[in-house]
């Protein structure tokens, strides 16, 4: 009776330690590894090493993975979870905890810039934190995870599938007279293994122990051998057949892990220049299949080309901000001219007046409206990174720096001249020596500070000097397209011959202008000598009728005319610099044709690659799908081998069973197998289509691309020659608003010089912007072009590595280039630890290896 309890207990504790299984934690890890494994033969990683956000993150998740905690629940809703339709709920939903917040706590901390309150990102740390922050990279990450978890199982599926277990009963009866109260307890072990042409064994062993409550020695312990082979001849078997979900998903993770590289450029695509860059890893079929369509967009405009998005998006609305800055200062500075000429009775109608002060209110609401524009613009680019809409968040980068044709602090003189200007023509009335002072003080430091300006200007002079070579060629190309295509384009665009006078006008007028301010400090500074010795001389006999002192007066009429000269001096220099600064800006040259990009996509896009496996895909689904139409005919083997009771080792033939069989079954049913086989027939010929479809796509895109790329270095040359118009007309403005003062006559501005002035200022913003406009699209296009050839590389941080000049003969995939291969790089920390790109394996070197396994 001992006996019986300790076995009984034995049997209860093994199905109790059984029945629970591993932990959560273990089948988590244990799905990990193997998903590691599964990518890394593909020559895909996952960043960081893994699929969980890093701790820096906000989407880190800082509680336990297996067992989270209770996120933050309505109230209401959550009711529900105690009580559902008048029954009670599970108890234990706050075992875990309850989180207070989604988000970690401490996340910005490793934000650039945050130790200082304000953010603070350039090209690199928005790429960085994009890829630390963004939801949309995070999910394709998980994508290609779970893409891999379906190899895993289909590989499983060909595995040895071992089994094991156990079950206990007891039947409780009376002592009635052949009545048995017997308990048994059931245990056995086995495995079951799908072949790779289908056929399905199953081997198990099982022991049986059986007694009797009552004692009546009927007590038994037997154990049984069998097994079972079925194997399909026909309908569904043969490897074409049976191996087809392995092949799918084993191919759809080779392409996921294309994609998902494919879409780490495109992120930097997106993220940079505000482009859709296609689709990431999907677990459907036919991954990548939609391919990218026409990213550039197609040439509308005035200037050929989308204006950017993203991040070069942010930047060339900042520069534009800046331009309006300029503009404004000048149209301000232009304001005060106008009042001093009506004051001085030179402009005979204050209508000119209203209408430069009209001018200034209208580019000042202007200015307004871009800078609302611009804050909405970052807030939406703070949700693209992952960031909240409310983080303080500064854009911040050099790379429109030679943009910025006139310095703010030119515009900032500008502006505060204008001030000195309205300041003392206020005090005109009654003048005062303090004012007179403090007046040529001011112009006097005024006249200092632009000396730091003018230094600028001639070190951007001496950096156009080493630029003319790489312009001249430009120009060259530039016209010579230009004659090709027969285009109706002014000749002075493309002149090399202007291009050099220009230049040498600008090298002559410089030091003119640097003399010139120089002239007007010393004149400061004897007028504040000469005001002084008035001050000394004067006294209340020598005052005017009108009760004004003469000689003050004519030191503040001399001190505004000092003030008006340094102002005209002032916009001057910021033209002339202007233009010297415009004369550098170049295009990194683009000179690859469009049956040249198309050979090197063919061979390096991913998802061409990936396009050209689905096609297969579908052409393979019709042997899949035929198999369904053959008879059902199968190999049937099972079998059996016991022992004697109380004997569980002896195994005897006279206690074995076998038995061989075919079953065969007529096609005679088959409608829905006919059905899905024609279908198969029609998908695989609509995949025929889509893949010439998608061929077309990728030439057509190429080809605009490439198009608005010459467009573009073209119009950078006509809005060039644009701003250049633009300066003159401010310049020739300039000059008729102050025309010089004949002998024996009044200088008289023209009637029409505040309107001149205006239109020419708003036609110089204007030319500015398109220019501003026509290089930033082009440096999109340069992303694109590389992106959609599929030879874009990028570092380590995701930034893209700029190979600068793109030519046919330094082309991977050309015949003089090299190609990539049938793959993608591979991370260096990945766990293959090798950084090259995916080769093709020889089958014989596998089979040496023992790496090919017949039923797989």
């Amino acid at each position: 009776m001992k006996k019986r309890r300790l076995t009984i207990g034995i049997a209860a504790t093994v199905l109790m330690v059984s029945a629970e299984g591993c932990s959560r934690h273990y089948f988590r890890k244990d799905a990990d590894q193997e998903v590691d494994c599964v990518i890394a033969e593909k020559g895909g990683h996952l960043d960081h090493g893994s699929i969980y956000a890093r701790a820096d993150s906000r989407m880190a998740d800082p509680n336990a993975v297996d067992c989270p905690p209770m996120p933050p629940d309505d109230a209401r809703s959550h009711r529900l979870m105690v009580c559902v339709d008048g029954k009670k709920g599970y108890p234990h939903w706050n075992q875990n905890g309850r989180l207070g917040s989604v988000e970690p706590a401490l996340w910005m901390q490793s934000l650039p810039g945050a130790d200082e309150g304000k953010i603070k990102l350039d090209l690199r740390d928005a790429m960085q934190v994009a890829r630390l922050h963004s939801r949309q990279y995070q999910n394709n990450l998980e994508t290609l995870y779970l893409s891999a978890l379906d190899v895993t199982f289909e590989r499983f599926r060909f595995d040895h599938q071992f089994f094991a277990g156990s079950d206990f009963g007891q039947d409780f009866r009376g002592r009635d007279a052949g009545q048995l109260s017997q308990s048994a307890l059931n245990s056995g072990v086995g495995f079951n293994k799908l072949t790779a042409t289908g056929g399905e064994m199953v081997v198990g062993l099982a022991n049986s122990l059986v007694w009797d409550s009552w004692g009546s020695g009927s007590d038994a312990l037997t154990s049984t051998l069998n097994f079972s082979l079925v194997q399909p001849l026909l309908r569904l078997g043969g490897r074409a057949r049976v191996l087809e979900q392995l092949t799918q998903t084993e191919r759809n993770l080779l392409a996921n892990v294309r994609q998902m590289q494919q879409f780490r450029q495109g992120f930097y695509v997106d993220i940079i220049t505000g482009r859709n860059s296609g689709s990431g890893p999907s677990l459907a079929n036919n991954v990548g299949q939609n391919g990218l369509g026409v990213i550039a967009g197609f040439p509308s405009g005035r200037n050929g080309a989308a204006s950017a998005s993203g991040y070069l998006g942010l930047l060339q609305d900042q520069q534009q901000i800046r331009n309006q800055d300029a503009n404004i200062a000048a149209l301000r500075d232009s304001l005060a001219q106008l009042e001093a000429q009506f004051a001085a009775n030179r402009i005979a109608n204050r209508l000119q007046v209203d209408q430069a002060r009209q001018a200034l209110l209208n580019a000042q609401s202007s200015q307004l409206a871009s800078k609302a524009a611009y804050e909405s613009r970052v807030d939406d680019f703070k949700i693209e990174l992952g960031l909240p809409p409310d983080l303080p968040l500064e854009i911040a980068d050099s790379l429109l720096d030679r943009f910025v044709l006139i310095h703010p602090d030119l515009s900032a003189m500008q502006n505060e001249l204008a001030d000195i200007l309205l300041e003392a023509r206020q005090g005109a009335e009654e003048p005062t020596q303090e004012l007179i002072d403090r007046t040529k003080s001011r112009i006097g430091e005024l006249s200092e500070r632009l000396e730091e300006r003018i230094a600028a200007a001639d070190a951007d002079l001496e950096k156009l000097d080493d630029k003319l070579p790489g312009r001249r060629k430009a120009i060259a190309l530039v016209g010579a397209r230009i004659r090709s295509t027969g285009a109706d384009v002014d000749p002075r665009v493309y002149d090399e011959k202007g291009l050099m006078k220009r230049i040498d006008f600008l090298s002559m007028r410089l030091p003119q202008i640097k003399a010139d301010i120089a002239k007007t400090a010393e004149l400061s500074q004897s007028l504040g000598k000469s005001s002084d010795q008035v001050a000394e001389k004067e006294d209340s006999k020598n005052k005017s009728e009108d009760g004004k002192d003469g000689g003050l007066s004519e030191s503040i009429d001399s001190t505004i005319d000092l003030a008006a000269t340094l102002s005209d001096l002032l916009l001057e220099l910021s033209l002339v610099h202007a233009e010297i600064r415009l004369q550098g800006i170049s295009l990194p040259p683009v000179s690859i044709t469009a049956p040249e990009a198309v050979d090197v996509a063919r061979l390096n896009r991913l998802d061409w690659m990936n396009a050209r496996a689905n096609l297969v895909d579908s052409w393979r689904k019709i042997e899949f799908f035929a198999n369904d139409l053959k008879s059902n005919l199968d190999v049937v083997v099972d079998g059996q081998i016991g022992t004697p009771a109380g004997r569980v080792t002896d195994f005897e033939t006279d206690n074995s069973r076998l038995r061989l069989g075919i079953e065969f079954d007529s096609p005679t049913a088959r409608l829905a197998e006919r059905n899905r086989y024609r279908e198969s027939l029609i998908d695989y010929q609509r995949s025929r289509r889509d893949y010439m479809l998608f061929e077309d796509r990728v030439t057509q895109s190429l080809r605009n691309t490439l198009r608005i790329i010459e467009l573009s270095q073209i119009n950078l040359e006509v809005r060039r020659t644009a701003v250049q118009v633009a300066i003159s007309q401010v310049d020739l403005a300039r000059l008729r608003l102050n025309p010089p003062v004949r002998v024996g006559q009044q200088a008289k501005a023209s009637p029409t010089s505040a309107r001149d002035l205006v239109s020419a200022l708003t036609d110089l913003l204007d030319a500015q912007n398109d220019l501003l406009n026509v290089w930033v699209s082009y440096e999109v296009l340069r992303v694109l072009l590389d992106f959609e050839m599929g030879t874009m590389e990028l570092d380590p941080t995701g930034v893209w590595i700029d190979t600068g000049e793109v030519q046919a003969e330094n082309t991977p995939g050309l015949p003089n280039g090299e190609a990539y291969g049938d793959g993608l790089p591979v991370d260096p920390a990945g766990p293959l630890g090798i950084n090259s790109p995916l080769k093709l394996a020889d089958p014989n070197t596998l089979d040496e290896l023992g790496m090919i396994d017949e039923d797989r």
